[in-house]
């Protein structure tokens, strides 16, 4: 967007400071001071040079000044445009995430779910597995146990069998009868070297 003026401003100035003028001169002819023709054209001479001379000086620094403000502001305008439609596009794209966000959290607390489903049914079976396992280890402890036990108890019991005969015997077995088993036992190895003997 550039800035155009439509009349040179020269022509346009003098215009309005002439006409701004002349209620001043009618002012002063109404105040009884007559009016001059020739002070009125002076002034509007003097006024013309001044402020002609300044509007030719300042005429094109204030055309780029102006031409750099109307760009800016058209720039400024545009980017603000670009921000807008920017903004709107994220509106809508904000807009609709969140209205798929119901469906997002419903995904994913049914994925959740399935998941901890599937990790309790894991779970379970571990335990399981690790029960049976504990069960056979300890059947085969109390097996062993017991087999050690019957062992212990077999000894004991052989070793207790034993004191008792030998218990028994020693009471059985006074010094007549065990005089006489000496003898009968010399008797028996006195035949059998006899019948050795003979043949």
């Amino acid at each position: 967007m550039k800035y155009r003026p439509t009349r040179s401003p020269g022509i346009l100035v003098l215009f309005i400071l002439i006409i701004l003028s002349v209620p001043g001169q009618l002012l002063a002819a109404e105040a009884g001071e007559g009016f001059d023709l020739s002070l009125f054209l002076g002034q509007v001479v003097n006024f013309v040079l001044l402020f002609g001379g300044l509007a030719y000086l300042l005429y094109k620094p204030l055309i780029k000044y102006l031409q750099h403000k109307s760009d800016r502001v058209a720039e400024n305008l545009k980017k603000s445009e670009e921000q807008r439609v920017i903004s709107l596009r994220r509106l809508e794209e904000s807009k609709e995430r969140l209205s798929k966000l119901d469906e997002e959290i419903d995904r994913l607390k049914k994925e959740a779910e399935i998941e901890a489903s599937k990790e309790r049914e894991r779970i379970a079976l571990e335990a399981r597995a690790e029960a049976d396992r504990l069960k056979k280890l300890a059947r085969e402890e109390i097996n062993s146990l017991v087999k050690i036990s019957q062992r212990e108890l077999e000894v004991y019991t052989l070793d207790l069998s034993i004191s008792l005969a030998e218990q028994r015997i020693r009471e059985k077995l006074g010094p007549e009868l065990h005089r006489k088993i000496i003898n009968k036992a010399i008797e028996e190895l006195g035949t059998l070297d006899e019948s050795t003997i003979s043949n």
